[in-house]
């Protein structure tokens, strides 16, 4: 049956990649280090010591320290660059930890007088947790093994024999199986690792000091890195306030669709009401312009009749209730030239909006010319007879 879907999730994040160095590789030292001393102090002071132990300048070495806080003294690992072999430093690159093989283990919970003793292929390591001090790094060579398995076994067990001795002290001895495996940490940066039966667990400040790569290289790493997290971190924000802002959205408009379906409801339930009020009040007004507004035709006439040229003559006036304001009158002349004059003087009274010319023919055989005259008053600007102004 195949894994589920969401097995991944379950899995929690990859361990981290991490380059385990031979031990053999590593000279070790234990530095005195005063209590309350600054970090940037104790690096400071790690490679004042390696130069005056060294045999090499500390540009020419791999090396890194373990200082937990409160500690008296570092443990300081060194390597001379050119034993490490160009396979070995191309592996680093994508590495998020390099260190040597003892070292995963410094973090992990040792009592006093207890050993930790490491097999590799061709050497043997013992990791002594003393009263006092640092943990203590012993190694020493041994021969690769051999089709001869019987007399393989029986060096290593002698070589390890003599390494405790060398060692001494030793009230625990734990002969480890198996080399340290890194694990997938509970925080990023951490690193944990697993050897037999034995947990070592590094905090992130402590891992860095570990660290045996170039130092100004692993600066400009550890600033990239922490320039990816912040941009992923942003990317990050972006994307859950896009996703917050959707939601937003979506529940802005489910609360706008039932906002407008209960407004909805409610104009439908006044409408009635509404149409009601509304007729009504358009019966008052209509009621209103009967009482107060009347068709005025004797006074358009009036007006108009007070600019009529020489031979104009009015033949009919047709007014009309639904314009109040609009007078039209048939009239004709004997000059077809007073026409535009009449027209002219019409408009040029403040009573009046404009006036219309049209149907304008001359019958035949006869000088005169009929014409309708289209006169629209401004509003209430003609008033009646009783109440115009003298």
């Amino acid at each position: 049956m195949s894994d589920s879907p969401l097995h991944f999730l379950r899995a929690g994040p990859p361990p981290p990649k991490v380059c385990l160095l031979p031990d053999a590789l590593f000279f070790t030292r234990a530095i005195p280090i005063a209590a309350e001393t600054p970090a940037a102090d104790v690096a400071s002071q790690v490679e004042l010591a390696l130069e005056s132990l060294a045999p090499f300048p500390v540009a020419q070495l791999y090396y890194g320290y373990y200082y937990p806080p409160g500690a008296s003294a570092a443990l300081v690992f060194a390597a001379y660059r050119r034993r490490v072999t160009a396979e070995q430093s191309d592996l680093w690159n994508e590495a998020d930890l390099v260190l040597p093989t003892f070292a995963a283990l410094l973090g992990a919970p040792l009592a006093a007088g207890t050993t930790l003793i490491l097999t590799h292929s061709d050497s043997l390591t013992a990791l002594h947790a003393a009263a006092e001090g640092p943990v203590q790094i012993f190694t020493t060579p041994f021969a690769p093994a051999t089709d001869d398995v019987p007399a393989h076994e029986a060096a290593l067990a002698a070589a390890k024999v003599e390494l405790l001795r060398v060692v001494g002290g030793s009230t625990n001895v734990l002969d480890l199986a198996t080399l340290p495996v890194a694990q997938a940490a509970a925080r990023d940066g951490d690193f944990t690792f697993v050897a037999g039966e034995i947990t070592s667990r590094l905090p992130a400040v402590i891992a860095a000091d570990l660290d045996v790569r170039d130092k100004a290289a692993l600066l400009a790493r550890r600033r990239g890195f922490a320039r990816d997290v912040m941009f992923w971190r942003v990317a990050v924000g972006c994307v859950l306030a896009l996703l917050f802002m959707g939601l937003g959205e979506i529940s802005l408009g489910a609360a706008r669709a039932t906002w407008q379906k209960v407004r909805l409801t409610q104009l439908s339930a006044q409408r009635p009401t509404v149409e009601k009020i509304m007729n009504a009040q358009a019966l008052a007004t209509r009621i209103e312009d009967l009482s107060t507004k009347r068709l005025l035709p004797m006074e358009m006439i009036s007006v108009v009749a007070a600019k009529i040229p020489g031979t104009i003559r009015f033949s009919r006036v047709v007014t009309d209730a639904k314009d109040l304001e609009r007078v039209t009158i048939d009239a004709r002349t004997d000059n077809s030239g007073e026409i535009t004059l009449f027209k002219t003087a019409l408009e040029a009274l403040p009573e009046v909006s404009h006036a219309e010319i049209s149907g304008q023919r001359n019958a035949p055989g006869s000088p005169t010319t009929t014409f309708t005259l289209t006169t629209t008053f401004k509003a209430g600007a003609v008033k009646p007879a009783a109440t115009a102004a003298p």
